[in-house]
């Protein structure tokens, strides 16, 4: 039996175990119970949006809405209101409803099943269930008893400082509301990371795994960065991530240097070195981790002294954490002074990591706190432009960046991309071992 179907195998059989639910139900108490009597939280999830023609692009659901509902589906809206709400005898609905598309069999002959108001009350645990349409109707029954309204963010358009205009209210419903972002209520819980998403955080990362050990195997010069790509990406699809947690980045070359390089068209030389940022997405939760390696298989001496220097100052990071540190601050600090003992800072262009969940840049900001159920990315790098002539020659068009991926515990810090080969022997021990099978062959 194959390793790939094994692994294919234990990803399905814990992908049953998904969250419940009863988990968000939980979570949507938790969030009620920080509404207070004359407050609403209404959540929209993301729109489909148009490709060209009739084409549409793929469709993700709003992130701080699936969190709440696990509802996939577009069209999807949410009403929330606190135990002591002061309008529930003009609503009803008890604590919450949600709005969902009806079934329409015509339309799921082209795009599919939908859950419908039946699905969405049976699968995802809701009481009060309405179709979309409905959604005003609701709304203005719930309004005369609120001053304030939280929404999720990337559902209101921005006119400045305090000025958030939600698209489902009106003008004059604005000048009567305070509105305030639904993640003042949210991000802190999604911060910290319940058991079950720990779980599908590192099963993202196990897919990514295999398809940055794909990379490592296939890559050789003449290959074209999107040759890599593919080999990465079918990795993913092929062991259960349907969609990636963001465009995957591979760069060789002087390509790899520039840090969200998304082209990855170029033809690689002998003598390159290769950058691979990538993350499998698993039910909604992403991986972020990044490989650099010699496309010949083997790194130069300018190049192995520079990745050296970037994987100290990522384990000196690591080694650093304690409870309570920030990220952009704390922990980018020691490694930032550390690369500059090596006469390299200048060199580190961003910060040294961030939150990792639903998103990939994941909510908790500048200000967050390392603590138990965190889950965050350790990046250091090191990048000299081909054409930074007060560099030495032999540093110049070298892109370096290694990135894992991190849990804290009440024991500390535990890598969760721990089996991606990182150390440069161990790197070189496997694409050696690609060039012997493929010399056998």
């Amino acid at each position: 039996m194959s390793c790939r179907f094994i692994l294919s195998l234990i990803l399905f059989i814990s992908s049953l175990s998904s969250i419940d639910s009863q988990s968000f139900r939980e979570r949507r108490e938790t969030v009620r119970s920080h509404l207070g009597p004359h407050s609403a939280m209404i959540l929209v999830t993301a729109e489909e949006y148009n490709r060209n023609s009739d084409v549409e692009h793929p469709f993700r659901p709003n992130s701080d809405y699936w969190y709440l509902t696990g509802h996939p589906e577009p069209m999807g809206r949410l009403i929330l209101v606190g135990p002591d709400f002061s309008g529930q005898g003009d609503i009803q609905f008890e604590d919450e409803i949600i709005f969902t598309r009806r079934r329409n069999t015509s339309a799921e002959v082209w795009t599919g099943r939908r859950l419908g108001i039946t699905g969405v009350r049976e699968k995802l645990g809701f009481r009060h269930t309405e179709d979309s349409d409905s959604f005003r109707m609701v709304l203005d029954r719930v309004l005369p008893h609120v001053d304030t309204v939280y929404v999720n963010l990337s559902n209101y358009k921005y006119h400045g400082p305090g000025k958030l205009r939600p698209k489902f209210l009106s003008k004059e419903e604005l000048s009567e509301l305070h509105i305030s972002h639904a993640g003042e209520i949210i991000h802190p819980l999604r911060h910290l990371k319940s058991e079950e998403e720990i779980n599908l955080i590192q099963r993202a990362v196990d897919i990514t795994r295999e398809g940055l050990i794909n990379a490592m195997k296939r890559t050789r010069p003449k290959l074209n960065e999107y040759n890599i790509q593919a080999a990465i990406e079918f990795a993913f699809l092929d062991l259960g991530s349907r969609r990636l947690g963001f465009p995957s980045i591979v760069g060789s070359g002087d390509n790899t240097t520039i840090l969200h390089y998304v082209d990855n068209n170029r033809t690689m030389e002998d003598g390159d070195l290769l950058l691979m940022d990538v993350g499998a997405e698993f039910e909604m939760y992403t991986a972020d981790v990044t490989r650099t390696i010699p496309v010949n298989g083997k790194f130069s001496p300018a190049q192995k002294e520079l990745y050296t220097y970037v994987l100290e100052a990522q384990t000196v990071a690591f080694d650093s954490i304690r409870s309570g540190m920030t990220l952009r601050k704390d922990l980018h600090t020691i490694a930032k002074n550390y690369l500059e003992e090596k006469g390299f800072g200048r060199y580190f262009i961003h910060g040294l990591g961030h939150w990792l969940g639903l998103d990939v840049h994941d909510v908790g900001g500048r200000e967050a706190r390392i603590v138990p159920g965190a889950v965050f990315t350790i990046e250091p790098g090191i990048y000299i432009a081909q054409d930074d002539t007060t560099a030495p020659l032999k540093y110049r068009g070298i892109g370096i960046r290694i990135e894992d991926d991190v849990l804290m515990t009440q024991d500390g810090p535990v890598w969760l991309s721990a089996d991606i080969p990182r150390e440069v022997d161990d790197i070189e021990r496997l694409m050696k071992r690609r060039w012997r099978l493929k010399k056998r062959r």
